[in-house]
């Protein structure tokens, strides 16, 4: 799980084709975090409405919850494969158990995705057994009207939510430094093991999958 790894010395170092995939017209052209913003909004993870980003705007259990499904998918789509490293300017750290903004995230996610795209197989369109050491798969039990339901169901199905994860409660609660570091580490893990598979499980290894024996221990 080298991938998943890298994510967590990233994230814990740094710790936010539509309408909304428009240019913020409300980040200045100087801002340490307008090249990450750009990128972000481009790519469909994070959101502008209105050309609106509101960088100064607490990220919340909802926001979060929607955008890593977002990026789960745009990373396995393989979106971030070409886009070469960029540099950020000093400034916006958070706190490990402080809020977090919409810039601290978009430049924590920008430099994540890059270091994730280089180590991430493509996808090879076939099911993997599911890793014996990851969380099983999450329950959503917050209505289906919730903004956030579908990502929520996406991450848990496929998890890459840690077991009881915070975020299955979703709603309008600023979410810290430390929660953005572990969601980003559950997300990476459950992704990277979506599109590998653990060598005991491998039939093209020689070796019959004990996906179901090792559960049973």
């Amino acid at each position: 799980m080298r991938t998943a790894t890298s994510v967590v010395a990233v994230a814990s170092l740094l710790f936010t084709i539509s309408a909304y995939a428009q240019a913020p017209t409300d980040v200045p052209s100087g801002h340490w975090a307008r090249p990450a913003v750009d990128t972000v909004v481009a790519t469909g993870v994070m959101q502008a409405p209105n050309g609106r980003f509101k960088g100064e705007s607490k990220v919340t259990r909802r926001e979060l919850a929607i955008t890593l499904a977002r990026l789960a998918k745009s990373l396995e789509k393989g979106d971030w494969a070409s886009k070469p490293a960029s540099p950020v300017s000093a400034g916006g750290a958070a706190a490990s158990n402080g809020p977090v903004t919409r810039y601290v995230l978009a430049v924590v996610l920008n430099k994540v995705a890059r270091v994730m795209s280089v180590g991430l197989p493509r996808a090879a369109g076939r099911e993997y057994h599911g890793s014996v050491v990851l969380p099983k798969p999450q329950t959503v039990t917050i209505s289906k009207s919730d903004p956030a339901y579908d990502s929520l169901a996406f991450l848990g199905k496929h998890r890459m939510l840690e077991t009881h994860s915070f975020l299955l409660k979703s709603g309008d609660e600023p979410v810290t430094g430390k929660q953005v570091s572990e969601s980003l580490s559950a997300m990476a893990a459950g992704l990277n093991d979506r599109l590998t598979d653990e060598p005991q499980n491998r039939e093209d290894l020689g070796e019959p999958p004990n996906h179901k024996a090792h559960e049973k221990h």
